[in-house]
C-alpha cells in the first residue's frame, strides 16, 4: 500500500505557501492594531491616522495649568473651549505631503485631527484665562473661582 503525498501548498499568488512570512504579515497588522488603539484610545472610531498630542495639567494655589505639545500645528488650526468643568482642545496637524514624495523610505510622525479633554478638579474665572503658543507648545492659564461659569466659554490663543 503506497501513500501519495500531497502537492505542496500555494499560497493565493500561486507560490509556494510561506508559513514564516504570513506569520511576519500578521505581527505587521496587529502591531498597526495595536498603535492604532494606543494613538487613539479607541478600536478605529474617528479618521485612521489621527494623533494625540502630550499634555500636562497641573494645579497651584491660584490656578491650573495645561501644557500640550503641538509641533507642526497652526496657531490658526487649535480651537480651545471651556464648558461645565472640561477643558476641550481640538485641533489638526497637515501632514507633510513632501517629505512623503521626497523618498523617505519610512514617516512615523503623526498628523490629522486630534482631540483631548480634560476634567478640571474646581470652578475657572472665565475672565481671566490666557493661552499662550509658540515654539511647538501651548500653554493655558486658568485661573481658579469660587463659583462655576454660567456657560460654555471660547477661548482665544494668543
Amino acid at each position: 500500500m503506497s501513500r501519495r503525498q500531497a502537492p505542496p501548498a500555494q499560497d493565493p499568488a500561486g507560490g509556494a505557501w510561506d508559513p514564516l512570512r504570513d506569520l511576519i504579515t500578521l505581527k505587521e497588522r496587529l502591531n498597526r492594531l495595536f498603535e492604532n488603539v494606543m494613538r487613539k484610545g479607541d478600536f478605529g472610531e474617528g479618521e485612521p491616522g489621527g494623533w494625540t498630542p502630550l499634555a500636562d495639567l497641573s494645579e497651584d494655589d491660584e490656578s491650573y495649568r495645561l501644557t500640550v505639545e503641538l509641533p507642526g500645528v497652526r496657531r490658526e488650526d487649535i480651537n480651545i473651549r471651556l464648558e461645565a468643568g472640561v477643558l476641550s482642545l481640538e485641533g489638526h496637524r497637515p501632514s507633510d505631503e513632501d517629505s512623503r514624495r521626497a523618498g523617505h523610505l519610512r514617516v512615523e510622525r503623526s498628523h490629522g485631527p486630534f482631540a483631548r479633554s480634560f476634567h478640571l478638579p474646581g470652578p475657572v474665572d472665565e475672565g481671566g484665562i490666557r493661552a499662550r503658543f509658540g515654539t511647538g507648545l501651548l500653554e493655558v492659564v486658568l485661573p481658579k473661582a469660587p463659583r462655576a461659569p454660567s456657560g460654555p466659554v471660547r477661548i482665544r490663543v494668543a
